[in-house]
């Protein structure tokens, strides 16, 4: 029986999308779709046997407003169209500005933007305790987790005391990775730039090199 689960922390994805905007270009004004997220993990992690997991929980604040702004938003009442992921609202959104948010990802480095843009409440107790409840009943075998967030550090260890491997997974190379919670986990992975482009929408449409010389 497979007993692989991802579970994502949704601040942390939107940050770094954020960021991959930021410094790649080619990404701006993109949005990037959770399924294909997915999918390129449970075929390409190669700490899962056949591509199989349990389930994928993307977890998000209640009131979190911005989260169609950066991802797709699957169609969850479309027949077959999605297949054991889904999003869970809970914890509380803490009121913030935009002009702040834009501060922070203006002027504040990258390493310490965690500690500013901390914008929720209950989240990460709700990811923990959905995770160690499944892991004390022996029903995870690894837990593939994304967040940068080293609060998490203490959580990694539990997992690990209870015989389940955890994984730590982020969006792109442009990421500074949280030293701490590399250190717990088992593994670290990263989706590849050719990749990462399949996955955000708008596909972008490759240049033909026709051999004419611009004249404009």
């Amino acid at each position: 029986m497979v007993e692989n689960y991802f579970f994502i922390d949704g601040s942390s994805l939107i940050a770094q999308i954020r960021t991959v905007q930021k410094n790649l270009k080619s990404f701006k004004n993109r949005k990037l779709d959770p399924v294909l997220f997915i999918l390129y993990f449970a075929t390409f992690l190669r700490d899962l046997i056949d591509g199989e997991y349990k389930r994928a929980v993307f977890y998000f604040p209640k009131g979190e407003k911005t989260v169609g702004d950066y991802l797709i938003i699957p169609n969850f009442k479309k027949p077959g169209l999605i297949k054991d992921i889904n999003f869970k609202y809970c914890g509380e959104k803490l009121e913030s500005s935009d002009a702040f948010n834009k501060f922070v990802l203006e002027k504040v480095p990258e390493k310490f933007q965690g500690r500013f843009t901390k914008s929720e409440k209950g989240v990460d107790i709700e990811i923990c305790c959905d995770a160690l409840k499944l892991a004390s009943m022996g029903k995870i075998e690894r837990l593939v987790l994304l967040t940068n967030d080293d609060d998490f550090v203490p959580f990694c260890r539990a997992i690990k005391e209870f015989g389940a491997n955890i994984s730590l997974i982020h969006l792109s190379e442009v990421i500074n990775p949280n030293k701490s919670l590399i250190i717990e986990t088992d593994s670290y992975d990263v989706v590849s730039e050719e990749h990462l482009q399949g996955m955000f929408m708008p596909k972008l449409i490759p240049q033909i090199d026709t051999g004419q010389v611009d004249k404009n």
